[in-house]
């Protein structure tokens, strides 16, 4: 029916099902190894706070057909990224349909938050129910030995009943068999701004999805500036120091985050 949305791995749709008469997004990406991996990962994956996945399909184009997918190609923040060229046309597609959810996602929750010109308590409320949804989902997702890896606002999004939802697995990776061991995997997967420090190696456990998590509260209660203040402040975050005008807002937060 529409494009909800696009990046260097896929585009999604929203679809309507005539028969059932229900509404579905439909995530369309190249055959690839990473792709299947997400497919697998989605099918064993069935709670509240993650976008449910129901079935795919395969299909010998994309959608709009080939000629359509190699315009858009020369770009990859619009098409499916630099493996997508013109020798490419005979690939395969994967076509993942997945629940619908809002257009909008935490990071436009966030930027809403950020054009009030104070840190009330409402938005302490909200981002605390958001928070502890995120960590339901991403508590769920350890326990099935799956690392996300790419936890960020924009891979955050609200169900059509309100229910925060964790998507976009394109990154997803298996995680070891000891809570702490570590395990040697790709290097530099993820968004630099949410990335562990560890994860710029190849050593790394499901502890880079907490540190991303932290990230993510941190951005939900606290509201940022633009421009260079925004980038120190986010640098001095990602190194456990918080600004002192959060201290005096959010005690509590501080108190935990200093244990």
């Amino acid at each position: 029916m529409e494009c909800l949305g696009s990046g260097a791995f896929g585009r999604v749709y929203k679809a309507r099902h005539k028969l059932l008469e229900r509404f579905y997004a439909v995530k369309v990406v190249c055959c690839e190894e990473k792709s299947l991996r997400e497919i697998r990962t989605l099918s064993e994956l069935l709670h509240c706070n993650i976008v449910r996945y129901y079935t795919f399909w395969m299909e010998d184009s994309g959608y709009m057909g080939n000629s359509e997918l190699t315009n858009s190609s020369a770009d990859s923040s619009a098409g499916y990224g630099s493996s997508q060229t013109s020798s490419n046309l005979s690939a395969k597609y994967f076509y993942i349909q997945m629940e619908l959810c809002d257009t909008r996602t935490l990071k436009a929750w966030i930027a809403e938050k950020n054009t009030e010109s104070l840190q009330d308590t409402k938005r302490r409320e909200e981002g605390l129910s958001i928070a502890q949804q995120i960590v339901s989902g991403v508590e769920y997702i350890h326990s099935k030995r799956h690392i996300h890896r790419d936890l960020k606002p924009d891979n955050i999004f609200f169900g059509l009943d309100g229910e925060v939802k964790i998507g976009d697995f394109g990154l997803v990776t298996i995680d070891a068999d000891d809570d702490d061991a570590l395990m040697e995997r790709s290097e530099k997967r993820g968004t630099n701004t949410y990335m562990a420090p560890e994860q710029r190696g190849k050593d790394y456990g499901r502890k880079v999805d907490i540190f991303a998590l932290g990230l993510i509260y941190f951005e939900i209660l606290w509201k940022l500036s633009t421009g260079h203040e925004r980038g120190k402040v986010w640098d001095d975050a990602r190194s456990q120091k918080l600004p002192e005008e959060f201290g005096l807002t959010f005690p509590q937060e501080v108190d935990y985050h200093g244990q």
